[in-house]
């Protein structure tokens, strides 16, 4: 059977490296869980992160813990909240928005953690019949009950089926919009945002740990619902692309003057609209270049000077201008979804 929630405290031990101490559910291949193993292999900063691998999602909290008998005097440990966020689609329509909730809840379970006797002079006893992601039995009948009533106590806080289904996380999930210059791109972002999440996988690099999240609500806009000023059929005539956007992604060919000049009027009629609406936060623009052709590329100071983007942040916006190759630059690519990533949260 497919477990769909997951609970795992793992450490760094000082003899076979990263071991998990204890999940409610055994980790396995066939199911195609996460390697936590990998992930603590590479982490050692103290922090809370979103990692998102195929079919599961994690939210991670590192920290470290006195130990007299480690290197440095201290182990570092890692607490991971896992779902199968496909099973849970009903009840959760933003997966980032909802494992961001669970920061606090694993921030607390690791002080706990911190506090629990016997814990760290467990962590360095080794038993050839407990190394397989259960070694509470290592400890005393005392420190089992503890260690359980404690984990039992945060999973249940932690749990979807635990928690109520009207909290803000549970409303219609806010996209990120896509538009620009035809033929400049845009599918081929969407295209490489996969491929760039699983070659992510196999890195295992932390930063751009959110890409599924990402993938999942970005959403092209049909050039009819800019022309139409947002009253066209996709829009529903509520100004949806406005009201339901956590953020815009403009693509042009950076490599042919027209491609700017032919959509520079979309770009104002989004301003426009953002500056007429009233919003408590900025909305971020993230501009790509898309270099077809890596050696000719338009100025940077007409591109400003097109879009007019001093202009433009005197409204409720935050833009950043990235010239990238789409279709083979994915460092760039991912430095870009970083900073618009950094301005929604």
């Amino acid at each position: 059977m497919v477990q769909e929630e997951f609970l795992c405290i793992s450490y760094f031990d000082t003899i076979i490296g990263p071991t998990i101490f204890y999940c409610n559910e055994e980790l396995s291949n066939e199911f195609d869980h996460p390697d936590l193993g990998r992930i603590l292999d590479i982490s050692d900063q103290e922090g809370t992160f979103i990692f998102a691998f195929r079919n599961y999602q994690t939210v991670n909290h590192i920290f470290y813990i006195e130990n007299e008998n480690a290197r440095g005097g201290r182990l570092l440990l890692m607490i991971t909240y896992m779902i199968r966020a496909e099973y849970f689609k009903n009840e959760i329509k933003d997966v980032f928005n909802y494992l961001e909730t669970k920061r606090p809840i694993l921030e607390e379970y690791a002080l706990e953690l911190k506090d629990l006797r016997e814990f760290p002079v467990i962590l360095n006893r080794h038993d050839n019949k407990y190394l397989l992601q259960n070694k509470i039995p290592l400890g005393s009948k005392e420190f089992q009950k503890r260690f359980l009533d404690l984990f039992n106590s945060f999973l249940n806080r932690l749990s979807v089926k635990s928690n109520s289904l009207t909290e803000d996380f549970s409303k219609e999930t806010k996209k990120i919009f896509i538009f620009g210059a035809e033929n400049a791109g845009k599918a081929t972002f969407l295209k490489n945002l996969e491929k760039i999440q699983l070659d992510q996988q196999k890195n295992l690099d932390i930063p751009t740990k959110i890409f599924d999240v990402v993938i999942d609500n970005m959403e092209l806009i049909m050039e009819e619902c800019i022309d139409k000023q947002f009253k066209c059929e996709q829009c529903n005539k509520q100004n949806r692309c406005i009201n339901k956007a956590q953020g815009f992604v403009f693509i042009f060919n950076l490599s042919d003057e027209q491609s700017l000049m032919n959509t520079k009027e979309q770009f104002k009629v989004i301003i426009k609209r953002i500056c007429n609406i009233s919003m408590n936060y900025k909305t971020p623009i993230l501009i790509l270049g898309n270099s077809f052709n890596d050696k000719d590329h338009i100025d940077d100071h007409l591109i400003y000077e097109t879009l007019d983007l001093e202009q433009a942040r005197k409204c409720n916006v935050s833009i950043e201008y990235f010239p990238v190759n789409l279709s083979k630059n994915y460092k760039n690519m991912i430095k870009a979804l970083g900073w618009i990533v950094r301005n929604i949260i």
